[in-house]
């Protein structure tokens, strides 16, 4: 329920908002979206494909200047009905990839009138992994390597990956996707939030 009613809260803040669904091999359940929210279903996975979708869509609602992936919740009871380390998780972090090569032109020409972002969400255990207390698909841990990577190829688009605790609840959950599309730190890349409330990786040494 996180994507529809983070699409209205976009839009009541003023955001030309277009929610792009992934195919039905790889995402076959779609919450219903809200009365004004366009979609588009990708139909195919291929990375000329995804071009071409991405170039409709700016002719129709103009060039892109946020991009938000919403990656489907895990558990060890699948992704949305799909099993963990399944082929379709792996394709979907996939497609992320493609969509970020084709992104590139529109966010960065963004960025040059006002504020682009590219923000990343799992919900892995609201501490990059390293908590031990729930079960869940690792597959959506290279979203971390994509969005920092961009953010040394990006400077000037905002640049952000966010781990949520699967236990937040859906209000909890877009609160802090919202926060973190907001935050004015562009130097911070890698945040999450869940049990012991809202932290990121930072280098150390052991003793």
């Amino acid at each position: 329920m996180v994507t529809p009613q983070l699409a209205q809260q976009l839009i009541d803040q003023g955001w030309n908002v277009v929610v792009l669904s992934f195919p039905p091999a790889l995402v076959p359940r779609l919450m219903p979206l809200p009365e004004g929210v366009r979609r588009v279903r990708l139909e195919a996975s291929s990375d000329a494909y995804i071009g071409q979708t991405l170039a409709a869509i700016a002719s129709q609602a103009g060039s892109p200047a946020a991009f938000l992936h919403l990656h489907p919740g895990s558990s060890k009871n699948g992704i949305n009905g799909l099993d963990l380390w399944s082929e379709a998780e792996a394709e979907i972090v996939k497609q992320v990839f493609f969509l970020a090569k084709h992104l590139k032109g529109s966010l960065t020409q963004a960025a040059n009138l006002g504020r682009s972002a590219f923000l990343t969400v799992v919900r892995l255990d609201g501490a990059f992994g390293l908590g031990q207390w729930t079960d869940f698909s690792a597959i959506a841990g290279g979203l971390f390597g994509l969005t920092k990577t961009l953010s040394h190829e990006w400077p000037s688009v905002f640049c952000r990956a966010v781990d949520l605790s699967p236990d937040l609840t859906v209000g909890q959950a877009i609160q802090f996707i919202l926060a973190e599309l907001h935050d004015p730190d562009q130097a911070l890349v890698e945040v999450a939030n869940g049990p012991h409330g809202r932290v990121t990786l930072t280098a150390g040494t052991t003793p």
